[in-house]
């Protein structure tokens, strides 16, 4: 799997200021901004529910569903996939199965053009997540019940 450029579509964007988009920003660079063919949903957080949710898009057999996000161009692959497998809860520290997987997707790109990159996408249920329908994420968070 070709890692040299990773699509990111919510707590990684260039407008967060987590810890870890600041290690993207600093090792890549925004090369475009674009969608893949994937549903995205708002899950909440196992480890602090209903307190804390985040995006997590799933491959969709649907060409009509989309998921807007930011491609990078990853300058030291290597140097910082430890770091995101560990964020994205992936790493050979966290059980299995997985609630994020890096896997391939084709980005189009505005221009009309594509790209394959890889992208952290959702692998566990989402009957009690929120979908996004429009496919893009803005902070929006699960209703407290």
């Amino acid at each position: 799997m070709n890692r040299a450029y990773l699509f990111v579509y919510g707590t990684l964007m260039a407008n967060s200021t987590h810890p870890v988009a600041n290690l993207l920003r600093q090792h890549a660079r925004l090369t475009a901004r674009g969608s893949i063919q994937a549903r995205l949903y708002v899950v909440n957080d196992p480890d602090q529910s209903g307190t804390n949710s985040y995006p997590g898009a799933i491959p969709s057999p649907d060409p009509n569903d989309r998921v807007y996000g930011e491609l990078y161009a990853i300058l030291e692959p290597d140097l910082i996939y430890p770091d995101f497998d560990a964020y994205e809860g992936c790493s050979d520290a966290w059980p299995e199965p997985h609630e994020f997987l890096l896997r391939p997707v084709t980005v189009s790109m505005a221009n009309g053009k594509s790209k394959t990159a890889v992208a952290y996408l959702y692998t566990w249920d989402v009957n009690q997540a929120l979908y996004i329908p429009e496919g893009r994420y803005r902070g929006q968070t699960l209703p407290q019940n």
